[in-house]
């Protein structure tokens, strides 16, 4: 249980957060009361200030924790197992595709498949401890559909359901698995839309079970590739001094007007290497920064990452699987705008067949920079983070709605405490050895933020799967959200300001208290 103060940061209520954890070598995670991994933050402290009594337990906990995963060194010296699995999620024809939902919510039907959806899943087992993280060819997947698909996990599974990361991959290309955006469609298209809805937690679930049921001994190797030019930063400094989001659509003469992007990009692009002791390939789990949204039409198709995984079947073999995650790019896309005379700004199956060839050259050459790494202690943690929703989206539903002291906004459920509405964010961590780390956040995270938890984590390779376990919408960083446009502006976004800084903060928590520092003292 990690208690964090009235203050703990502008986004956070006080309240008591649960963080589950799973250490490796001790069977279940701790129960929600054990003193493991305890906290209190303070106001006015970047970093989380740690009371004389709560550090005791803080530092004996982890001492404790790091005691434990030595414990079982038969299971241990087994080595890192892993199991993959892909199970195709592709629905049919005439479903309501996902387009943007705005009033008055058009249903426009699927014309078809270019390539097939999927959800992908690599499951981890070391010293007793199971993990799985999961992939899926879907914009964003809501909360209730992660809940079903972990309970489902916990069902059919040995994998616990809290140590399951789900994701989605963000492709623009898919059907609209929100029954709210297409109360127009006919009875039919409806009833076609809602049963396969139902079935999607199940598929999510098979994919892990599917997964287990392959584990095997591996070889973990990781390197991290770099793709510059191909993803920009889509906000943009105007002359007149505001900030706009890809400004000039349909009108590139006031690109003119442009002095430079208004933030940074994260080129990288990791690579984490599963193989048999043998060297037979199990899968190339890669994550880049950039949205799918590349190919546009109203077929459904899987975008860039499936002609990665085209290319990559090609090099390494049919059996491998290319697990593709996306990076923190809420304000990252494939347009090139810098240059007035000729800005890049095209969709279309060749555009992401470009993207894909891109980034699936530079995996290759990561093959050659592979290195071993470390695949011991498997350890997962969640913490659960209240944030507030935005102070003049909660004044305006009190003022239309009365205070009520919960309500459900389609996505959330938002409830009020000390006259601000606040809901739920879950920050997940699953950690291999002392090297990779995978953070799960729950929304489209600004690039800067993703930047801060991999310049502050203390692990080499650090991959952030946004969209993971949730979906709350945008998550901009604080100087975005003074500047406004689209992601960071009161109308795209639920998050108060100081939410993202937040979210990374639970994440460097988690990361500092896995990798379990011994701190220099002189």
């Amino acid at each position: 249980m990690s208690s964090l103060s009235n203050n703990t940061h502008p986004a956070l209520r006080a309240t008591a957060v649960e963080l589950s954890t799973d250490f490796g070598g001790v069977g279940s995670p701790r129960p929600t009361n054990s003193p493991a991994l305890v906290s209190n933050c303070r106001a006015g402290s970047p970093d989380p200030a740690v009371e004389p009594g709560i550090l005791s337990s803080y530092l004996v906990a982890l001492t404790a924790a790091a005691f434990l995963t030595l414990i079982p060194a038969a299971l241990q010296a087994e080595g890192l197992r892993a199991g993959t699995a892909m199970v195709d999620i592709t629905p049919p024809a005439g479903m309501p595709f996902q387009v943007p939902q705005v009033p008055p919510y058009p249903v426009l039907p699927a014309e078809g498949t270019h390539d097939p959806l999927h959800v992908k899943a690599v499951v981890l087992e070391s010293g007793g401890t199971k993990a799985a993280v999961v992939a899926c060819d879907l914009t964003s997947i809501p909360l209730e559909i992660i809940t079903a698909a972990r309970k489902e996990v916990g069902r059919i599974c040995t994998v616990p359901p809290e140590n399951v990361m789900i994701s989605a991959t963000h492709t623009h290309t898919v059907p609209n698995i929100r029954p709210r955006f297409f109360q127009n469609a006919k009875p039919a298209q409806m009833k076609t839309a809602l049963e396969y809805i139902d079935r999607l937690p199940r598929l999510m679930a098979q994919s892990v079970r599917d997964a287990e049921s392959r584990l095997t001994t591996v070889r973990l190797q990781a390197a991290i590739g770099e793709a510059p030019g191909v993803a920009f930063n889509r906000r943009f400094l105007m002359k007149e001094g505001v900030v706009l989001a890809n400004p000039g659509k349909g009108h590139d003469e006031v690109l003119v007007n442009v002095v430079r992007p208004a933030g940074p990009t994260d080129p990288s692009l990791p690579l984490v290497y599963l193989a048999t002791p043998n060297g037979q390939p199990l899968a190339s789990m890669i994550n880049f920064a950039m949205h799918l949204d590349t190919t546009g039409g109203l077929s459904y198709s899987a975008d860039y990452p499936q002609v990665i995984a085209k290319i990559l079947a090609e090099v390494k073999g049919p059996e491998m699987l290319t697990h593709f995650t996306t990076g923190a790019c809420g304000n990252i896309n494939h347009y090139y705008l810098l240059d007035p005379q000729h800005p890049r700004r095209i969709k279309g199956y060749q555009e992401a067949a470009r993207i894909g060839t891109l980034l699936a050259a530079e995996v290759v050459r990561s093959y050659e920079r592979l290195r071993p790494v470390s695949d011991a202690p498997l350890k997962v943690s969640r913490e659960t983070v209240m944030l507030k929703l935005l102070k003049e989206k909660s004044d305006k539903f009190i003022a239309d709605a009365g205070p009520r002291p919960s309500f459900f906004d389609g996505e959330v459920t938002e409830k009020l405490v000390n006259g601000q509405y606040e809901f739920a964010a879950e920050v997940m961590v699953i950690t291999l050895g002392d090297e990779v780390a995978f953070v799960g956040i729950p929304g489209e995270l600004f690039v800067e933020l993703g930047l801060a938890i991999k310049q502050g984590s203390p692990y080499q390779y650090t991959i952030i799967d946004e969209l993971a376990n949730g979906s709350i919408g945008y998550i901009p960083n604080r100087k975005a959200q003074a500047e406004g446009a689209y992601g960071a502006s009161p109308q795209s976004t639920r998050c108060e300001p100081g939410s993202g800084e937040a979210l990374v903060d639970s994440a460097l928590r988690q990361l500092i208290a896995h990798r379990a520092i011994t701190p220099t003292l002189r």
